[in-house]
């Protein structure tokens, strides 16, 4: 993966368009605030991972899972991260997405490309493409961002996939590659994702070639208020994971009218509720800068840095295994804990090695954790409040 960061790229340009201001005010925080998360060093490491998959796939044609079979990346070390079972489970589903592109869209080895970078503005304005592809007849370009997060990103109207076909079609490097094309496949390929809407984690949002046109408008005025000393913030849904949100003055106003706020009753829940992500979004946001502070010997009043609750591991877990196969009392297998992997778990094995999973498929039932708060939006059917329920039927006894 090409290690080069634009200042304004595929994951930021929603923000630029709808908040202008947050780069400079981002360009204020000390290097150090800026440094990745864990989620996102294992998102970096599973992405390097697929590069490598998808690299042995084109030298030998073969399709992408194969590289998978026989815990063949487990151990494997990305960006620091030693890949595990869970891991390569989301890389599997990764591959078969990218083989499902392939066999859709007619896409041969050698019409791809991977992780070229390509720019719309020269040191500017551009980023790196996961997986760029284009079909046998150059009519129809596929550009796929992988997405090994938990956060449903869903491909309809993603600015982020959109703006690297735009940079794709500029560059001088694939200008040519996307000349005869004309539908965009548009694709987010999430692991996590993965149900009978979008298997394998892969949804697409397709789109004409001439969409371009006006995108390429939006972003150049975008990036230009931007670089300019008009650009302003401005509050959104675009806030979230952005770095400057801790020092960003409408979060903060955001925050000081709520702590101002009287106490909340049962009708005003409709009208405070909305508020809460953004709020939580921007204590974390605040934690995180008190941290690098501490770490980094600053001095809070009222704080201090101190070490977590340590727990007891083993440091040798090879000799402790020893050890408890030489000793009387300790029966064989009962200083593991076994448990029998979860339905997804076991389709992804059985897909791997090709084997008929409906066998199985009568022992699996649908079952809910509980219940959770989620806007009306939401495309789950409403739940039945189950404690009003029985207390109503307690109520009836």
């Amino acid at each position: 993966m090409p290690n080069i960061h634009h200042r304004y790229g595929g994951s930021t340009i929603k923000r630029t368009i709808e908040c202008p201001g947050w780069a400079k005010l981002a360009a204020t925080l000390p290097p150090g605030m800026r440094e990745e998360s864990e989620a996102a060093t294992e998102g970096t490491a599973l992405h390097d991972a697929m590069e490598d998959i998808m690299e042995s796939a084109i030298s030998t044609e073969a399709e992408p899972a194969w590289f998978l079979k026989d815990d063949g990346y487990t151990g494997k070390q990305f960006n620091g991260v030693t890949l595990n079972t869970e891991h390569v489970e989301r890389l599997y589903l990764a591959a078969d997405a990218i083989n499902d592109l392939m066999d859709t869209y007619d896409i041969d080895y050698e019409n791809i490309m991977l992780e070229p970078f390509v720019e719309i503005i020269p040191e500017l304005a551009g980023g790196s493409i996961d997986w760029l592809a284009v079909s046998n007849d150059g009519k129809t370009a596929v550009i796929a961002d992988y997405k090994f997060g938990y956060y449903a990103v869903p491909a309809e109207n993603n600015l982020q996939t959109l703006f690297y076909a735009l940079c794709a079609d500029a560059d001088p490097s694939t200008t040519d590659m996307l000349k005869d094309v004309e539908t965009l496949i548009l694709a987010i390929i999430q692991p996590a994702n993965d149900s009978e809407e979008t298997p394998n984690g892969l949804d697409v949002w397709e789109v004409p070639v001439s969409i371009l046109d006006e995108f390429e408008g939006t972003v150049a005025k975008a990036v230009a208020v931007a670089e300019s000393e008009h650009a302003k913030v401005k509050s959104g849904d675009h806030c979230m994971f952005c770095p400057a949100m801790a020092i960003c003055p409408i979060k903060t106003g955001e925050a000081q009218t709520a702590m101002k706020l009287p106490a909340v009753h049962i009708d005003q829940l409709t009208d405070v509720l909305p508020k809460l992500d953004d709020l939580e979004a921007w204590i974390k946001s605040v934690r995180g800068m008190a941290q690098y502070a501490l770490d980094n010997g600053t001095k809070i009043d009222g704080y201090k840095l101190v070490n977590k609750h340590p727990r007891r591991q083993w440091t040798d877990e090879a000799e402790v295994e020893k050890k408890l196969k030489s000793m009387r009392g300790v029966k064989g297998g009962e200083q593991y804990d076994q448990k029998l992997k979860s339905p997804a778990q076991l389709e992804k094995l059985f897909k791997q090695k090709k084997l008929d999973f409906s066998k199985i498929n009568n022992y699996i039932a649908m079952v809910s954790s509980g219940t959770t708060m989620a806007p009306a939006s939401d495309k789950r059917e409403e739940a039945i409040p189950t404690k009003a329920f029985k207390s109503a039927m307690q109520r009836l006894d």
